[in-house]
């Protein structure tokens, strides 16, 4: 790129580096201002935690500025101060060779921002893409197997000596990871966003950087004079920094390349033994594979994962979701399980019903995102668990907010303390007490979330909230159906702003318990019923409920693929006398066919007092395509009559309210008593509306 105005920048970014969000969002903007002409090109190094941004155009002065204040305004990047750019002429071989440098900056940087934008989770890793294009890049100039090694020698005498030499077997894996590296054709390895141009670009700048030399030009009249494999190495400086590694990775690739040029172990295989096209030896660290570097993957993948779901739609918990190490929070356990879209066991009562937990990823990246927090919240949590949660609440709200964070287990709160230090996490907080009490003496609060069940809404809690805060809460709305709704004031109510699907296990030792009566109604105990304080059963009557003979009722309420349930479910239990409760089911009854529930893991029953009436559902096909319709089949003295009144909502949900989504009011003190809606569902402390239209 022949020019020499260059608008600098050193931008300084957040505590978590280049993010994915950032790069994203800078690319976005940097390339609209090449589409618009500002810019014809701009380039970056890391350093120093930061970047040094420069950009060439004939509005880059303005441009620029525009760019990076949009980003800082966004919280994607910390501040930034103009500076001056002085490019370094002599060290790239004079003025043609740095417009070849600079044409190779621009297409990189462009190509690296998109790759960091894409969170690839897939092929080689930092290290191995950088050892891949400066082999090209070698490659292109024409170099020998020593010239090469010298190039690698010459990056190593500039960055500092490494601490752990590797010997015996660990050297000869490293050296023949990086072998196969040096010789593979990095066209035929799948990387990512943008690798075909930073392959190109790389070979391309070695043929430049060759055809200086070849023709005299490259160097030539500087004092000292510069020659090709200098500038080759001053290139390949460049490109490490720009793709991120530490001096201290640099150090370690330049020694192994090093080692494999001129002394390589007596196992591998000799210069000029090339690996097949498209096979690359993944090096997860250049001297020895780390935990830190699996971990890391298993965390990209398992945040892609959740993008391709639709889940983790917000950047900025993307971030998070990045920058906390799970596994931190989850000693003893592997890391595939640790990063697996699963909820992980932290502590069972001695009945073995579990008390604790660490949740779903995907339920976290959903209530967060209810939740909110924004850069300098002040958070309170009720349910610390392992302090996963807490930690990325604190990521969320930055340096300049602080998190607490609520259990009611001296062990876990140690635990969760102990966590929190050893991921580095300094602005939260694990406190003994009560949730469903909370923290009054830290109040108010901008955000309040339970990650724990509540059977109400306490009004304590709704007390610590600051003017314009948000409570969320999974909340069992009436018998087993619970919603994860985010509240906000408004005049005399809390009134929802979202609600999700979620189940949590209760909370437990205090003022706002809900505690659930589980019943075995099959001899085996593979069919159990779990029901609540407010609904009407007899729990010895229910148990011989299986006894009695099905009454099956179809209710032509059909169901396509991809449809939820979740919406039906609230529904009945908010029509039905006593509501609906979970009912899993497995074991002879199953297996035998005596009982068809709806899912595998079991059904939703109607009670009443001695009868139940579950949901099953039955295949079929028509014109437009396959279905699977609702069905009730009731055990127990009064079965046709729960099952007929079941199926009879079904059909009234689906006539009236199938397409409709509701929205929630709660209600604490007087306003209790004004508080109306479709449905009213009256708590100890509050009252429910729920308004369907």
């Amino acid at each position: 790129m022949e020019t020499t105005t260059w608008t600098h920048a050193t931008v300084t970014l957040g505590v978590h580096g280049l993010t994915p969000a950032t790069a994203g969002a800078m690319s976005a903007a940097l390339e609209s201002a090449i589409e618009d002409g500002d810019i014809v090109g701009f380039h970056f190094l890391r350093k120093d935690g930061g970047m040094r941004l420069r950009a060439a155009g004939p509005k880059a002065a303005d441009r620029l500025p525009s760019v990076l204040d949009g980003l800082a305004d966004r919280g994607l990047i910390a501040g930034w101060i103009f500076g001056i750019y002085e490019p370094e002429v002599e060290a790239f071989g004079g003025p043609a060779g740095m417009d070849a440098a600079h044409d190779l900056f621009c297409a990189d940087s462009r190509a690296v921002l998109a790759h960091l934008a894409a969170v690839q989770a897939e092929g080689p890793g930092a290290r191995e893409a950088a050892v891949l294009l400066l082999s090209t890049l070698l490659r292109g100039a024409q170099l020998d197997w020593y010239e090469i090694g010298d190039v690698w020698a010459r990056i190593a005498a500039e960055r500092p000596p490494v601490d752990a030499v590797p010997a015996g077997a660990q050297l000869a894996q490293s050296c023949a990871a990086m072998l196969a590296l040096m010789h593979a054709d990095a066209a035929h390895v799948k990387v990512g966003t943008g690798w075909d141009t930073r392959v190109r670009a790389f070979a391309d700048a070695g043929v430049r950087v060759r055809a200086l030399a070849d023709d005299g030009t490259l160097g030539r009249g500087q004092t000292p004079e510069v020659g090709l494999r200098a500038v080759l190495a001053h290139h390949a400086i460049f490109a490490l920094n720009r793709a991120g590694l530490t001096s201290a990775q640099q150090a370690e690739l330049a020694l192994l390349a090093k080692t494999v040029v001129f002394s390589p172990p007596s196992d591998v295989s000799p210069p000029g033994a090339a690996a097949p096209a498209g096979s690359v030896v993944q090096m997860e660290s250049t001297i020895t594979p780390t935990a830190a570097d699996q971990a890391s993957e298993l965390r990209a993948t398992l945040v892609q994962n959740l993008k391709d779901a639709d889940v983790l739609s917000d950047p900025r918990i993307a971030d998070a979701f990045l920058a906390v190490e799970r596994h931190k929070f989850l000693p003893g356990v592997d890391l595939a399980t640790a990063y697996a879209d699963d909820a992980v066991t932290v502590k069972t009562a001695d009945t073995g019903i579990v008390i604790s937990a660490i949740s779903q990823p995907t339920i976290v990246a959903t209530m967060l995102r209810q939740l909110d927090p924004q850069p300098g919240d002040r958070v309170l949590e009720a349910g610390a668990a392992t302090g996963y949660n807490a930690a990325l609440i604190g990521n969320l709200v930055g340096p300049d907010g602080y998190v607490w964070t609520i259990d009611v287990d001296q062990d876990l709160i140690d635990g969760a303390n102990a966590h929190l230090a050893a991921a580095g996490v300094g602005n939260v907080t694990a406190v003994l007490g009560d949730g469903g009490v909370g923290l009054p003496e830290h109040g108010p609060y901008d955000r309040i979330i339970f990650t724990v069940g509540a059977g109400d809404v306490p009004a304590v809690i709704l007390d610590q909230l600051a003017p314009g805060g948000r409570l969320v809460i999974p909340v069992r709305i009436r018998g087993g159906v619970s919603r994860a709704i985010a509240l906000q004031h408004n005049g005399d109510q809390w009134v929802s702003v979202s609600s999700e699907m979620a189940t949590f296990m209760p909370l437990r030792k205090g003022i706002a318990d809900d505690e659930r009566v589980i019943t075995a109604l099959s001899d085996d105990g593979g069919v159990t019923l779990h029901t609540y304080a407010e609904q009407n059963v007899d729990t010895a009557a229910i148990t011989k409920a299986l006894d009695y003979p099905g009454y099956e009722v179809f209710s032509g309420v059909k169901f396509r693929k991809g449809t939820t349930w979740e919406w039906l479910n609230l529904w009945l239990t908010c029509a039905l006398p006593s509501g609906i409760s979970r009912m899993p089911a497995s074991g002879p009854e199953v297996e035998s066919g005596k009982i068809r529930p709806q899912f595998p893991w079991g059904s939703m029953a109607a009670v009443e007092a001695d009868t139940i009436a579950y949901l099953s559902m039955r295949e079929g096909q028509d014109e437009s395509g396959r279905f699977w319709e609702a069905a009730v089949i009731g055990h127990g003295p009064n079965a046709a009559a729960l099952a007929e009144a079941t199926g009879e909502q079904i059909r009234a949900w689906s006539e009236g309210h199938r397409d409709t989504v509701p929205t929630f009011r709660v209600a604490t003190g007087p306003s209790r008593e004004t508080l109306h809606g479709r449905f009213t569902v009256a708590k100890p402390g509050s009252r429910i509306a729920l308004d369907w239209a």
